[in-house]
């Protein structure tokens, strides 16, 4: 019977997989790539349960206890090491080390076309690293919705009032993810043959931003915006961006 049902759930798992593979839709990549993970851990704890049972019986409950502490815990690690990511920021102190570009990753544009605080922090540290000539260019990334200014083109007026030469900045106007926006940048960077960038964002986005760069091969640095959180809202970013960092490191979404 055990046999049995562990056989069922590998099938299942590999057709949540195929499903995934093939379904065009990004959220249902998403949940189906979550599931896929579950099933796994949860195969993995079962196998686990008949190795360490003395009566080699097998048991579900069990096997939901193992598989809840497993994902329990792997989440609890990455969540700290989101939480305690060291942007380079010390590094470009000096005035000495530079990079190609800048890159201000998108963040929500509200009503009346103007930049949310999360924006407007990452626009602001954008230009403090251009200013100080710590970078000559910089890459504004992010699309929006029907009816109002795309991310980019906000950042675009923002750095422009500050002073910034439009030749120096290169837009993206399309993007609704993270993912989408370091494509981009991944494009450029080879276009251009760039040895090194900096990415801009608040800090709990950055170690997931760090990781999708690495992952194409892109040489990418990272300095954190000034925005303050909340400790709830430092918490609730830190869990989210964990929980992406693990379907991100899983699957590649």
């Amino acid at each position: 019977m055990s046999l049995t049902f562990l056989l069922l759930i590998s099938l299942g798992a590999l057709a949540i997989l195929a499903i995934s593979i093939f379904t065009d839709q990004k959220e249902l990549k998403v949940i189906f790539t979550c599931i896929f993970i579950i099933s796994n851990v949860f195969l993995f704890s079962s196998l686990l349960n008949l190795i360490l049972s003395a009566s080699e019986k097998y048991s579900f409950f069990k096997s939901l206890f193992y598989c809840l502490i497993i994902l329990t815990g792997s989440i609890a690690v990455v969540f700290i090491l989101v939480l305690n990511y060291t942007d380079d920021h010390d590094f470009y102190k000096n005035g000495i080390n530079k990079a190609d570009a800048g890159v201000i990753l998108g963040a929500a544009v509200w009503g009346g076309n103007r930049p949310s605080p999360v924006l407007q922090e990452r626009i602001n540290k954008g230009y403090e690293i251009y200013s100080k000539g710590i970078v000559q260019k910089l890459v504004i990334t992010g699309g929006g919705s029907p009816n109002e200014k795309t991310e980019a083109e906000v950042s675009k007026e923002v750095l422009i009032k500050y002073g910034v030469d439009p030749v120096n900045l290169i837009s993206e106007n399309t993007s609704n993810s993270t993912i989408e926006q370091i494509h981009f940048v991944r494009d450029i960077y080879k276009a251009r043959k760039w040895n090194g960038i900096i990415l801009i964002s608040d800090n709990f986005h950055l170690m997931r931003s760090s990781e999708i760069s690495a992952f194409n091969n892109i040489n990418a640095d990272c300095i954190s915006s000034d925005k303050p959180l909340s400790t709830e809202g430092t918490l609730n970013f830190c869990l989210k961006e964990s929980l992406a960092l693990i379907v991100f490191w899983m699957s590649g979404l």
